[in-house]
């Protein structure tokens, strides 16, 4: 406890107020109400939370330019609050950052399967370099599945890019979806061998609710909109279960029925036990099982990991719901419409 202590009682501050820059509902919804990119930028500049990101743009009119600079927002924070950790806190932090390097190689193949360009090469300047497994700037500069192969040589990633090479029928999707199994599964490897207990135990804890919630999600869409076969479906779920159970996992897969899923789901320990994240009867949604979470977490361990790992996911839902805004006003899509777009009572309701 003493040791927790000293390392996170600054990082805690820090954290607390990087909290404090979040922007409100309120705020969001003014944005919402932008009929323009520029009024867009303007009321975002009002705030008075983004303005580091805009010291080097006198005026932002490209949509793309606009979200490439809120996005790199977040690659900003994870840099300072990297250099800010103490030894245990960049364990975790440098799992996490993991993710970072898999959500670039996706916008990668993106490119090289669908010519769509979501590369943001500028965000490479935040990220601490001593933790980067590949180049990424000659990442985000491949045009060519062949040379994505080349930057991966060696790496980590070079096994599964050459198998996406020489399958000449693999989609983009399918890339995708092993890409995030592929992350999943490391950074559960990663964080099993984590030395602290505590830090352990708060990683384990967010990676294998994010799993079990992510694989219970997919059978549900794929059962309620897919209509996807069986296997089809098991292709895509990562193979670690946490709180689901490997029983409850095969029941929940093999139910055609979506009023017994509901059922099977409702008997796991999500719903029962002392340590139940959500009631029967809850409205039950991805966003809200991962909040739960990491409150449940942040009350057990107020000067750990588990406070900073949640600014983290509260700021990337941030720029998710900034983003998501511009794309409405872009296409002038009405207030009230952007905020149930937003603001939904329900999102990806299991």
């Amino acid at each position: 406890m003493t040791d927790g202590l000293l390392e996170y009682s600054g990082l805690a501050a820090k954290i607390r107020a990087m909290r404090s820059q979040l922007l409100s509902r309120k705020a969001l919804i003014k944005m919402a109400e932008s009929e323009t990119v520029d009024d867009f930028v303007s009321a975002l500049r009002e705030t008075g939370k983004y303005t580091s990101v805009y010291e080097s743009h006198t005026r932002l009119h490209h949509r793309g330019q606009v979200e490439a600079q809120i996005g790199d927002s977040l690659y900003a924070d994870y840099r300072r609050i990297y250099r800010f950790a103490g030894a245990r806190a960049k364990s975790a932090l440098e799992i996490f950052f993991f993710r970072y390097e898999v959500n670039l190689l996706k916008s990668c193949l993106e490119h090289v399967y669908q010519g769509v360009d979501n590369r943001r090469p500028s965000h490479l300047r935040y990220l601490p370099a001593a933790y980067c497994s590949f180049d990424m700037a000659a990442a985000a500069q491949a045009n060519t599945i062949a040379q994505l192969v080349q930057v991966l040589a060696g790496t980590r990633y070079e096994a599964m890019m050459k198998r996406f090479a020489e399958t000449k029928a693999m989609l983009c999707a399918d890339c995708m979806t092993q890409l995030d199994i592929f992350y999943y599964e490391t950074a559960w490897r990663l964080g099993k061998k984590l030395s602290d207990r505590r830090t352990r135990e708060i990683v384990l804890g967010i990676l294998g609710t994010e799993i079990d919630w992510q694989n219970i999600m997919w059978m549900y869409r794929s059962k309620q909109f897919y209509q996807e076969s069986k296997d089809e479906t098991a292709r895509r779920l990562i193979p670690i279960v946490y709180r689901l159970k490997r029983e409850e996992k095969r029941r929940l897969l093999e139910q055609e029925s979506i009023d017994r899923f509901v059922e099977i789901l409702a008997d796991t320990a999500y719903f029962k036990e002392k340590d139940a994240v959500v009631k029967l009867g809850d409205e039950i949604t991805y966003g809200q099982i991962m909040e739960k979470t990491f409150q449940a977490l942040c009350r057990r361990y107020p000067m750990s990991i588990a406070p900073v790992l949640r600014y983290f996911y509260d700021k990337e839902r941030e720029i998710d719901m900034l983003t998501s805004i511009l794309e409405c006003v872009r296409y002038r899509i009405p207030a009230r419409e952007i905020q149930e777009l937003v603001f939904p009572t329900a999102q990806g309701t299991a």
